[in-house]
């Protein structure tokens, strides 16, 4: 163990972990995962990681456990745990449940939400505007930090602690997605404006107009993460084909 892993008791007997670094390591785990700095199907080998992050095994295997459940990795039998691999017929089903849940957390909210649930919606979607605005170039983490703040204050007054865990679960698996892709040369990334319409939609308590409009955004940033997840798989392929034609046997005439 570590220093950093255990602290000692008046008779020296070490004492577990401290939830509050295994937390701090989960939390650093998942933002890599999430961003892709940690790549799909990447083994992650506990002595690398505890160089990497800096503390002992016991934190990091109870980080490496919520993750698991939370389907962020894969444990590998006895062997440890990898980055879960990605396709397309696992985003669009994370799409499906995503647009279920945060459109019943939105509608939750527009018939609960008082005036202060407004005023804070409006702040995060005047923050996420912003961004835009800017002419300076915005650096990817505070795009993504805002953006995620504007979904979360959308269903914030849904007044279900459930409904809000598992929309955090599902926009970290689609938000997974949605970065690798956007590292394609598709513009995967959305926007504003479709944004915009969402939120005075929602701040005009109309839940029919405001689910529908986010279930088409929700709906159309999926199909751009499909055709990036295709065209990365087509740029990946496109060697192996030409070594195929390469030796292909050419046929008389």
């Amino acid at each position: 163990m570590t220093k950093a892993e255990f602290r000692e008791t008046e008779t020296g007997d070490a004492v577990e972990p401290s939830p509050t670094l295994a937390g701090e390591v989960f939390a650093r785990l998942r933002a890599d995962i999430v961003s892709s700095r940690l790549r799909p199907g990447e083994k992650l080998r506990l002595e690398d990681l505890r160089r990497i992050y800096g503390v002992g095994f016991s934190p990091l295997r109870e980080a490496l456990s919520r993750l698991a459940e939370n389907r962020l990795v894969v444990a590998i039998g006895q062997r440890g745990f990898r980055v879960p691999e990605m396709s397309a017929k696992e985003i669009l089903d994370i799409a499906m449940v995503r647009k279920e849940v945060e459109g019943f957390g939105l509608r939750l909210s527009i018939r609960h939400g008082d005036d202060l649930w407004e005023a804070r919606l409006a702040s995060a979607g005047e923050r996420f505007a912003a961004l835009q605005r800017s002419k300076k170039s915005v650096a990817g983490d505070v795009w993504e930090s805002r953006h995620r703040d504007f979904h979360y204050a959308l269903i914030a007054a849904c007044r279900s602690p459930w409904l809000l865990h598992l929309h955090g679960i599902l926009t970290d698996q689609f938000d997974r997605y949605r970065r690798l892709s956007g590292k394609s040369r598709l513009p995967s990334a959305p926007r504003w404006l479709p944004h915009k319409a969402i939120m005075q939609a929602t701040i005009a308590r109309n839940a029919d107009k405001a689910v529908k409009l986010l279930d088409a955004h929700i709906g159309e940033a999926t199909r751009l993460i499909v055709a990036g997840l295709l065209a990365a798989d087509e740029r990946r392929n496109a060697p192996v084909r030409k070594r195929r034609d390469a030796v292909a046997p050419r046929r008389s005439a």
